[in-house]
């Protein structure tokens, strides 16, 4: 795999993160933790499907993680993976590779549809 791998990374990370509703999503994940996407859509006052969708595309790049608790499902930031995106970064800015052993994210997103359109 060739050192570029990371910059497609990041792309797709950027590219999920470029709308105001999900930055608006990623910011009060930050702030409260773990909520209901019910919660989470009437705290932001948007409609469930809504978040439900804006989630989706955040959970295919690997920023939210989702989990069900009999039919309630909850939210939450996947900050090993936010950490990831800062390391590639910094390594894209100081012209250097990031670990390899970071490289299996990428075959994550492509593999859930997050790939490029």
């Amino acid at each position: 795999m060739g050192s570029g791998w990371y910059v497609q990374d990041l792309f797709l990370y950027y590219r999920s993160m470029a709308d105001r509703k999900r930055l608006a999503i990623v910011q009060y994940l930050a702030q409260n933790g773990e909520m209901s996407v019910t919660d989470l859509s009437k705290r932001l006052r948007l409609s469930q499907p809504l978040v439900s969708w804006h989630l989706s595309l955040l959970r295919k790049a690997g920023i939210v993680q989702t989990r069900k608790a009999g039919r309630i499902v909850f939210c939450s930031l996947d900050r090993n993976a936010m950490q990831g995106y800062q390391r590639r970064l910094e390594a894209l800015l100081n012209g250097e590779s990031p670990p390899r052993h970071e490289a299996a994210d990428t075959s994550r997103l492509v593999t859930n549809g997050a790939g490029p359109k």
